[in-house]
């Protein structure tokens, strides 16, 4: 554990000094399992500060590497479960893990917003696990990372070098506005679904019955 913590921390100072490329680089490490913790939200304000012609450039390169990291998290959940020959049973599987495999967009692309250091790899490992489609998966990832990233890069043009305090004083409740918002959307969604099935089946039952009738 050390030695990993003492080699993120060399990759971090070595890759600071590469700019948005070395941004794209800490993304997909920190995502891939080498923590550097809020290292690359600061350094995508801080370079949105500097250059913000720029600033959706470095935000869809933070998107980038931090879906490839997290691909490689989904590729060893994805492998160790293969390795077992077979899925989990029903009886096995956790709570968590049946609304992780039928609500598996929504579940990453929220996971995905949240704040550090609040768990993201169990959720990447879990989708690996049990298979759910790269697809879905990847959607989710280049979806949040939009919001999240596309809204840091908007706070560092908006705000400059105090970008990062004022994300310090509020990055839990953005992050949970943007959770809000996409629930709110989700549930929404779910609603009209349901209700047009009803509608749809509605039509359906009367149709049948005046067949009959006639």
């Amino acid at each position: 554990m050390k030695f990993l913590q003492g080699l993120a921390t060399k990759l971090e100072h070595t890759l600071l000094l590469y700019g948005g490329w070395g941004l794209v680089g800490i993304a997909t490490l920190d995502s891939a399992g080498l923590s550097m913790p809020g290292v690359k939200d600061f350094l995508l304000i801080y370079l949105s500060s500097r250059d913000p012609g720029k600033a959706w450039i470095y935000a869809a390169g933070c998107t980038l590497g931090t879906a490839a990291g997290s691909f490689f998290i989904y590729f060893i959940g994805h492998t160790g479960a293969r390795l077992l020959k077979r899925k989990p049973s029903d009886r096995e599987m956790s709570r968590a893990k049946k609304w992780l495999a039928k609500n598996d967009f929504l579940t990453v692309l929220v996971a995905s917003l949240l704040p550090p250091p609040l768990p993201f790899k169990p959720i990447l490992l879990g989708s690996g696990a049990l298979r759910i489609s790269p697809f879905r998966f990847t959607c989710a990832l280049l979806l949040g990372g939009a919001l999240r990233f596309g809204a840091e890069a908007w706070i560092g043009v908006r705000y400059g070098m105090g970008g990062e305090d004022f994300l310090k004083r509020n990055i839990l409740w953005i992050s949970l506005g943007f959770v809000a918002l996409v629930v709110a959307s989700a549930l929404i969604h779910k609603w009209w679904r349901g209700a047009g099935d009803k509608d749809e089946t509605s039509t359906t039952s009367a149709a049948s019955s005046s067949g009959i009738q006639d």
